[in-house]
Parts: C-alpha cells; structure tokens; sequence
C-alpha cells in the first residue's frame, strides 16, 4: 500500500521547510517583510533598512524575471522551448544560455546533471503520480542524462541532443537568491533575510548588528531545529529527503535522484546544509554532497574549499571545519549526537 506525503507549496515554505528563520528579537526596528509566491513555492524579504520597498519590488521582479527563462512548464520559458523543441537548436536570450553554461559547469558526472529531467520525471515525486518505475524505463531515462548532450552549436543557440531534458529546479531558487541580493544591494538595502522555499541569503545583519540565525531542522521533526548558524553575508541552503517524498512498502523515496541509478539516493544522509556567499553554487552542492554520502561528502568539501552540515539516517551531525565558530548543536534532546 502505498503511502503518499504530498506537500502543498504552503506547507513547503516557512516553517516547514529544511531550515527555520529565527526571531530577530524584541525591541528591534520596524520590520518591513515582503511575501510572494513564484516557482512553485512562497517566498519572502524581510529587512530592518529604512525605505526598502523599491529595493523589494526590484528583488520580487528579478526572482518573476528569471522563473519565465527557467521555468520547465511555462511554454515560453527559454528551458521549457528548449526541453519541448526535440533535439533542434532553439534562439535564447544571452542571460538565459549564460544561466544554461552555469549549470552545465556545475556538473559532477554521475552526481548531479541538471539533465535529470526525464528520470526525475518517472518517479513523479511530490505528484499524485509518485511510482517506483520499471527497471527498464529507469534504463531508457538515464540513456539521456549527461551534461554533454546540453550544448551550445552557434552564438545565441542552445540545443539538446539524445532525448535530454533540463530541470534546473536544483539551481533555481540558489541563482534567484543571487540575483534577489544583487538587486537589493543595488537598490541600497544593506541587511535582509531572503527566504526563497528554503534558499536563505542572509545579508548583513540584524537591527543590533549581530549575525543572523539559522536553523537546521530536524528531519523527523521540520518544524523544529537540531542546530543554529549564526552568519552574514552569505546563503544556507539545505537538501534533505524529508520534503517531497513518498512512502511505500516502509520505504521512503524522495526527490533527490542519483544520476547514476536513475533512483532516489541512498547515501545514508537525511539532509546536507551548504553555506556559501554564492546561492547558486551551495543550491548545487547540496544536492551533490547529499548524493554523495557522508565520506565522500566531507572529502569533497575538504577538496574544494566547501563548508556544510552533514545530518545521517543515524542522527549523527557532521560539521566542516570552516563552520564550527557559527554553529551551535541544539539536537541533543532529539536524540541526535554532534560528531566530533
């Protein structure tokens, strides 16, 4: 019998979701939030600065402006013309194939390929259509992934080759964070807490000049949190297998797919956090450290100067070192144990 979890966009977004936005205490000045929904979720900006509303309404159309480039189910969407236009070239604008040569750089062969699409669409995660596909179609999906089959053959052109389709739902929301801070910036906002379905950018900091904190929820428990970061002028981002999933036969399968089986991974993880001043890259990273398991997780980010929290099936918390002065360990009373 299967059991389905099936997570509205509501439910998705603040609280539940892989990392909780503190309280920035009393006494502070007048808060001005901003909320809106886009790709598929609820997002928000919340500033202490004075006059930020331009600055929030540039923020909220850049993150509009990118989904119509990205999104894979609007039909004028550059990805969507791309994914639909069976294997021709297709004219897109410069900031949408400069998107397309991000993601495609962000590749760790066998790990994470943003032309997961059609794998990811078998499983049909978080849809009343969620299944454990056959073994033969699994086959046939992961004949089209690999990044090479995105290519680029004149100037202003893209074009897809063997089958593959793009999904960059695991890059979008780290490159709107992004481009959510450079507008506020530009716009003269100094310090917000932008919370994008669970992407946070955290820039300066509180009205009392302190950092802002973080929580890591617990997976067993999303609405409360086995940890806290205090940081500035960076993002948090969290990938965990907690959110969209569903249950059959005792068995949890989630959203986060190996491109190596064709299968939700099964690297011992509940969840990796990756802070990094980049959204985009800590978007990316998530997902290949939780693919990758704890050892090959903290190898990775030893190698490429990466700092991350690392949450296993066996409630042990790893942290890198880089993190250590930020992080505080508030999971004891759920069980969980702090590595050393």
């Amino acid at each position: 019998m299967m059991k389905m979890h099936l997570s509205s966009p509501g439910k998705r977004a603040f609280p539940l979701l892989a990392l909780l936005l503190l309280c920035a205490g009393c006494g502070a000045p007048k808060e001005y939030e901003a909320g809106f929904f886009a790709m598929d979720t609820y997002m928000s900006i919340r500033t202490y600065d004075r006059n930020p509303e331009e600055a929030v309404t540039a923020a909220e159309r850049a993150v509009f402006e990118l989904e119509g480039q990205i999104s894979r189910t609007r039909e004028t969407a550059g990805v969507a013309r791309l994914n639909a236009a069976g294997g021709a070239a297709v004219e897109l604008p410069a900031d949408t194939l400069a998107i397309l040569r991000q993601a495609k750089e962000l590749t760790v062969p066998g790990v994470f390929d943003v032309t997961i699409c059609a794998v990811g669409d078998l499983w049909g995660i978080n849809t009343e259509a969620s299944r454990i596909p056959p073994q033969d179609e699994i086959d046939a999906a992961l004949a089209t992934v690999s990044s090479e089959n995105l290519t680029f053959p004149a100037d202003g052109q893209a074009q897809l080759l063997n089958g593959a389709r793009l999904d960059l739902g695991a890059v979008g929301k780290g490159i709107a964070a992004d481009r959510c801070v450079q507008a506020l910036v530009q716009n003269g906002v100094e310090n917000a807490l932008v919370y994008l379905g669970g992407n946070i950018y955290a820039l300066g900091g509180k009205p009392d000049g302190s950092a802002w904190s973080i929580g890591i929820a617990d997976p067993d428990d999303p609405g409360s949190y086995v940890a806290t970061l205090d940081v500035r002028d960076t993002s948090v981002v969290t990938t965990g297998d907690y959110e969209r999933y569903f249950i059959q036969d005792g068995v949890r399968y989630h959203h986060v797919i190996n491109p190596a089986t064709g299968a939700p991974a099964r690297s011992g993880l509940r969840s990796v956090t990756v802070v990094n001043g980049s959204s985009t890259l800590a978007d990316a990273r998530s997902t290949t450290l939780f693919v990758l398991g704890l050892e090959d997780g903290l190898r990775y980010c030893a190698e490429n100067g990466l700092d991350a929290v690392f949450i296993t099936e066996s409630k042990q918390i790893y942290v890198t070192e880089g993190l250590r002065g930020c992080f505080t360990f508030r999971g004891e009373e759920a069980g969980y144990v702090l590595a050393p």
